[in-house]
């Protein structure tokens, strides 16, 4: 096992193979030293010569010891203090400041010195063996409850989502969660040749960003710290995703996509809606001009055969027929007139089974619009942020 010894003073760094002591029992530098010595040129060099030993030993000797190197030496390493004999107060209060794992003598027997050396890097091994466990548990949880974070946020906007009366308000819920997850958004509408960017001062080249995404046959589409998910009407572009992290990028992507997939699902909603409306009062004016027409013609047709009716009788009067004659044909007036009035009876029955239809249309619309005020729907926002851990 190498060992590492680093002298306060101007003893300088040794690289000490099995276990060897090099300093007598006086704390003086054995001759076989010299083929041990080590000389860093920098910071980094003797950080890279830490990492190649199992144990540093700090040999408090004359002198101090450089506080860069001294706080540049790896947590992960066993650590010694050597005490000589001619050891100083200011390094010893170096080290104790450090922290050693152990304290050695330069009067110890060689056995002893390598049996608490071995001891040491063992212990320290063991300690770090459980101090990664504990991170990689600590880690799992961390993660746990960063995603049962995540899916509340998600779920509280897909509650707030549903609350939206139109795009824009939709919009500002989708930016307002994703805002709460630590990113910033953009979010396009595009229903057939009407495309629709939130917010409204967005810039030109992320509104480019946007229309060659509605080109791409992708459905998330990741470059850097853009994020773009295109669904068939809506597309979100994130201008920030945190690259950086693996882990949190890919659950990030995860949580975006379900995000993208309910402002999906509540857009198309709310167009069904505006088209249903637009219908709605299309049926309802066609409704009116019917009735209009259908009252018009009624009047008219009903003043016509009445006039009929009474010109029949008096030319009956005046023509030289007989009173059968006369009466077939008065009772054929009557029957027109008879028959008139059963078609506009059904007529009249069309158009109440007509208003029914447009009832019916209302009361589905009233079932996916709710009408719920802007106030109130801001509270519902403000109430869904939540602090992600």
């Amino acid at each position: 096992m190498e060992a590492l010894w680093y002298f306060s003073g101007q003893n300088g760094i040794y690289s000490v193979p099995d276990q060897q002591v090099i300093v007598n029992s006086q704390g003086d530098l054995l001759p076989f030293a010299a083929s041990c010595t080590e000389e860093p040129v920098s910071l980094e060099d003797f950080v890279n010569l830490c990492k190649r030993h199992q144990v540093i030993l700090l040999v408090i000797d004359q002198g101090r010891f450089d506080d860069a190197y001294l706080n540049a030496v790896p947590a992960e390493l066993a650590r010694l203090a050597l005490v000589s004999p001619y050891s100083t107060e200011t390094a010893r209060h170096q080290v104790e400041k450090l922290g050693a794992d152990a304290y050695v003598f330069a009067g110890m027997n060689h056995n002893d010195f390598a049996s608490v050396m071995k001891k040491a890097a063992e212990d320290k091994q063991a300690t770090n063996a459980l101090q990664d466990e504990l991170k990689k548990y600590s880690d799992i949880a961390f993660t746990a409850m960063s995603s049962a974070s995540e899916m509340g946020m998600v779920a509280l906007m897909a509650e707030s989502a549903q609350s939206a009366v139109d795009l824009a308000r939709l919009a500002q819920v989708t930016i307002s969660c994703i805002s709460d997850l630590g990113m910033d958004s953009i979010v396009q509408f595009k229903f057939d040749d009407d495309i629709t960017v939130f917010p409204e001062t967005t810039s030109a080249s992320h509104r480019r960003i946007l229309e060659s995404s509605l080109a791409s046959n992708s459905r998330i589409v990741s470059h850097g710290r853009f994020l773009v998910f295109s669904f068939k009407h809506i597309q979100i572009l994130i201008l920030n995703a945190p690259n950086n992290d693996n882990d949190k990028y890919g659950r990030m992507r995860d949580v975006l996509a379900q995000v993208a997939s309910i402002v999906e699902s509540r857009a198309k909603t709310l167009q069904v809606n505006e088209m249903l409306k637009e219908q709605q009062d299309n049926a309802r004016m066609v409704m009116m001009l019917l009735e209009m027409a259908s009252r018009d013609n009624r009047n008219s047709v009903k003043e016509i055969m009445t006039e009929l009716s009474f010109s029949l009788r008096h030319m009956a009067m005046g023509l030289d027929l007989t009173l059968a004659q006369e009466t077939a044909m008065t009772a054929l007036a009557d029957k027109a007139l008879e028959s008139l009035e059963s078609l506009q009876q059904a007529t009249v029955a069309v158009e109440e089974h007509f208003r029914s239809l447009l009832q019916q249309l209302d009361d589905a619309a009233n079932l996916l619009h709710n009408k719920i005020k802007n106030t109130d729907t801001d509270d519902a926002i403000d109430a869904s942020k939540v602090e992600l851990f």
